[in-house]
């Protein structure tokens, strides 16, 4: 009755209250001279006079910690093989879309300024021509009793800032000047543009919001 007790608090320590670090591969067990049993993982840490008495034992896998089980799988790399690569980042030359934006830009503003708007409505994207035909923003450019002033006041500045290989922002300082006469007053103003069939296109909607 006393052995069995003793062989059940045994089992109740070995699960209980060895060491976290004890439960991988295996454990050697030893009993020194006064009788206290011990532990070890490391056969080369029990003193030589106990060494011919060791029981070595093997703790099961699902002994383990978690995360002893994680670190295993990644040194393996097990699970790895599956998960999709992390896709780059799409590469951009950024210099070159900056520079073809702004010469978009230019012509696209030189047309609005010698009021050639059949040619301009062509420069627009196709969400904007979408919402409006060429004929309708023909009458309304012409109608709004606004122009652009001369290239050297239009185009004191003008900044691109690119968002990707098909979308870019410009940031342009706009000298309005009425049709029939008047002061040149500025403005700064930024336009969406994408890029659409090889060329940048600008939003319509802007240039017919355009006012002074």
């Amino acid at each position: 009755m006393f052995r069995g007790s003793i062989g059940i608090w045994a089992i109740l320590f070995w699960f209980f209250f060895l060491p976290p670090f004890l439960f991988a591969g295996e454990i050697y067990r030893w009993t020194d001279e006064k009788g206290t049993v011990h532990f070890s993982e490391d056969e080369s840490s029990v003193p030589e006079k106990y060494r011919e008495q060791l029981e070595k034992k093997s703790v099961p896998e699902e002994a383990k910690p978690p995360e002893e089980k994680v670190k295993v799988r990644k040194q393996d790399g097990k699970g790895a093989k599956n998960q999709p690569a992390v896709k780059e980042k799409e590469r951009i030359n950024i210099n070159k879309i900056e520079g073809d934006v702004i010469e978009s830009v230019k012509t696209i503003l030189s047309l609005w300024k010698d009021g050639k708007y059949v040619a301009l409505y062509d420069c627009g994207d196709q969400k904007s021509r979408m919402a409006v035909n060429k004929e309708e923003f023909e009458h309304r450019m012409t109608k709004k009793g606004i122009g652009l002033a001369s290239s050297w006041e239009t185009l004191r500045d003008i900044k691109v800032d690119v968002k990707s290989a098909t979308l870019a922002y410009a940031t342009v300082k706009i000298g309005y000047k009425p049709t029939k006469g008047g002061e040149t007053k500025f403005r700064t103003e930024t336009y969406r543009m994408s890029f659409e069939k090889g060329m940048w296109k600008i939003s319509l909607t802007k240039i017919l919001s355009a006012k002074l």
